[in-house]
């Protein structure tokens, strides 16, 4: 009995004195995976982890791996950027006829087909008026009478009788310009000749002939339009604008025009300061050139304006702007190689792909490309751009 309490005793302090050992093994080993897990973790976060100042860090092979782009903002003093604008070609009214007939009349023949080119004077169409008829013989007979007393002279018939031949010669005249009558017609007309009441209306300048609503044999009304003629060596691109605060479009901006494959060069002509109430967009309109009728008005075409940027603006791609956590517009800023600040800035014209930018000075060194991966990590703690 004292032999077994004797071996008991043994083995408890045999116990008490392995304990420790056991316990420092254990606790051993947990510190150092502890410390494996933390440097995996740290390891497992380089390029995305914040640093003491709140900096973004990416190694050097990290930055291949996304391609970022850093820019150096300059100033662009006296800089033009291109704003792109859908526009449709349009005839050019200050260039458009509409001509209709001037006293009531019946269209006996036409001459000028839809489409065709007219020159001026070219004849639009022959017809018969009854008002011309009796204009025509009027004008006759004043004629031959105009031409005794202007031969006889003022002291011979008197200076009334002359004043008042001479007042119905021009009278007669002028309405025969208002039915549409050229100087040789009425010097026909004066000699006898041409058929009573039928009379040629002609262009009154040179076109295309781009509407014709009549048919022959039909009776019109006076002012009722036979043709609509446009010059198209002119002709404007209508574009619309969308409103944008601090943008300007001036009369007298430089303008490309293209079409397919076509590109011609422009200028403004009308800039709108009120917005359509339907489209809510500002109307632009371009002159352009058409010696060549390369264009023609119902074509859809793309103009490109060149707009002057402000004295000593920075630019830069809007890709290179991110939204904060707090939904404000940031850029990251390059502070060393490999280490990226978040700077808030104001964001102003927005122009073919760029943005004019305030808050930050020039020189300023921004990411471009892979600014959208730093706003990852910078709102998404643990993002790790390593491929693992």
């Amino acid at each position: 009995m004292k032999n077994m309490i004797r071996k008991k005793r043994a083995g408890l302090c045999l116990l008490l004195l392995v304990a420790p050992l056991v316990w420092a093994d254990q606790g051993e080993g947990h510190d150092e995976g502890a410390r494996a897990g933390h440097d995996h973790g740290a390891e497992a976060s380089v390029g995305g982890a914040e640093g003491h100042d709140g900096d973004l860090t990416l190694t050097e092979a990290q930055r291949r791996m996304l391609d970022l782009r850093v820019l150096t903002l300059r100033p662009n003093a006296d800089a033009d950027r291109v704003l792109r604008l859908p526009a449709e070609i349009t005839s050019n009214l200050y260039r458009t006829w509409e001509v209709p007939v001037r006293v009531n009349s019946q269209v006996l023949s036409r001459s000028a087909t839809l489409g065709q080119h007219l020159k001026k004077g070219d004849p639009v169409a022959t017809l018969f008026s009854a008002e011309m008829a009796t204009l025509q013989a009027e004008l006759g007979v004043v004629a031959d009478e105009w031409r005794r007393v202007r031969s006889l002279g003022r002291a011979t018939v008197g200076n009334q009788r002359y004043l008042d031949v001479q007042g119905r010669y021009q009278d007669l005249r002028a309405r025969g310009r208002g039915y549409g009558l050229t100087s040789d017609d009425l010097a026909d007309i004066e000699k006898g000749k041409g058929e009573a009441g039928v009379y040629t209306l002609r262009a009154p300048d040179t076109g295309l002939v781009l509407t014709d609503a009549f048919q022959q044999g039909q009776w019109l009304a006076a002012g009722s339009p036979l043709i609509t003629l446009v010059d198209e060596s002119e002709l404007w691109a209508e574009a619309a604008l969308p409103p944008q605060p601090g943008l300007r479009v001036d009369t007298g901006t430089p303008a490309r025009v293209r079409v397919g494959e076509t590109l011609v060069n422009g200028e403004v002509i009308l800039s709108g300061h009120r917005l359509d109430p339907v489209t809510r967009t500002l109307q632009v309109r371009i002159r352009v050139p058409n010696e060549d009728h390369l264009l023609h008005p119902g074509m859809f075409a793309e103009v490109e304006l060149l707009l002057p940027l402000p004295d000593n603006a920075l630019l830069i791609p809007e890709e290179a702007l991110t939204r904060g956590g707090d939904g404000d517009w940031q850029v990251f800023v390059e502070e060393a190689p490999g280490v990226y600040e978040a700077r808030e800035v104001s964001p102003g014209q927005s122009l073919d792909g760029a943005r004019v930018i305030q808050g930050v000075p020039a020189g300023t060194r921004v990411v471009t490309r892979g600014a959208f991966f730093l706003a990852s990590e910078q709102a998404k703690s643990g993002f790790d751009v390593h491929a693992h």
